[in-house]
């Protein structure tokens, strides 16, 4: 019975140290079926990471149902990435693209819109469900 105990605490302890280490409750995930004459029907999604109580990094991920239109957006992306001051990263892969980019070239600068709740919040208005 000791060693169960002392297994569980063991367990706990490593539970708390993993959670801490991977700052679980810093990140913002946003999700969305977008519809555009563009891309057609596809699948948005936000992850938004913080640190120190402001938002860090973004990723914007794009899910196509067919490659052909993955292609075309990760085109499209690209040449406005070209074009930007921003570094934004953009890849593909198979039928998904994904953007990332630094938190305050997404949404500003200033501490007031890089806060969790005013992200939250703007994410919220555009019809994303926010997690």
């Amino acid at each position: 019975m000791k060693n169960i105990a002392k297994s569980v605490l063991l367990l706990l302890v490593m539970g708390i140290i993993l959670f801490a280490l991977t700052g679980c409750g810093n990140k913002l995930v946003a999700t969305k079926t977008e519809k555009d004459s563009t891309f057609g029907e596809y699948d948005a999604k936000y992850e938004i990471t913080f640190k120190n109580k402001k938002a860090d990094k973004v990723t914007y991920t794009m899910k196509f149902k067919d490659e052909d239109k993955a292609k075309k957006a990760e085109s499209l992306m690209n040449a406005g990435a070209a074009l930007s001051d921003e570094k934004i990263d953009v890849t593909r892969k198979g039928k998904k693209v994904i953007t990332k980019m630094e938190a305050k070239d997404f949404v500003g600068s200033d501490d007031e819109s890089l806060t969790k709740e005013r992200i939250k919040e703007n994410l919220e208005k555009e019809g994303y469900k926010v997690k």
